[in-house]
């Protein structure tokens, strides 16, 4: 069963003015399970980790992963390049280059989409490939 996001919302301020304190035993175990399980389905229908935005790169078509690194070489260069260089060589006032960190996949998965928020799945998993492809550690 799907709810609406104002649904759900109306469901929880309804929660929040039920004085869960008074409650006893079962009727209060139920109730947070309930919270909690609706946040988790919730989460689970609407959230996204950067792993899965990311995607795994090993499974890619050599085709795609060329056509996936393009455009995220593409993207990188004009978002990117003016801080970090074309390949991450540029030294930071924050640290090392970008291509000397030892970022892991779901690290540059979660900076990339914090930087492109608004872009399309497919561009910010280009991106990342992209950065992966120059990283040097991990």
């Amino acid at each position: 069963m799907k709810v609406s996001f104002p649904a759900r919302m109306c469901i929880i301020l309804e929660l929040r003015s039920v004085k869960v304190g008074t409650m006893r035993g079962a009727r209060k175990t139920a109730l947070v399970t309930i919270m909690v399980l609706s946040l988790g389905g919730w989460l689970f229908a609407y959230g996204q980790s950067p792993k899965q935005v990311a995607g795994a790169d090993t499974s890619l078509a050599k085709e795609e992963r060329e056509r996936l690194l393009a455009i995220g070489k593409k993207l990188f260069v004009e978002r990117c390049a003016k801080c970090h260089d074309e390949r991450g060589d540029k030294p930071l006032g924050s640290g090392p280059p970008l291509s000397e960190r030892k970022l892991s996949n779901g690290e540059i998965a979660r900076s990339v989409s914090g930087r492109f928020k608004d872009a399309p799945d497919e561009q910010k998993r280009a991106v990342a490939l992209y950065v992966r492809s120059f990283m040097k550690g991990k």
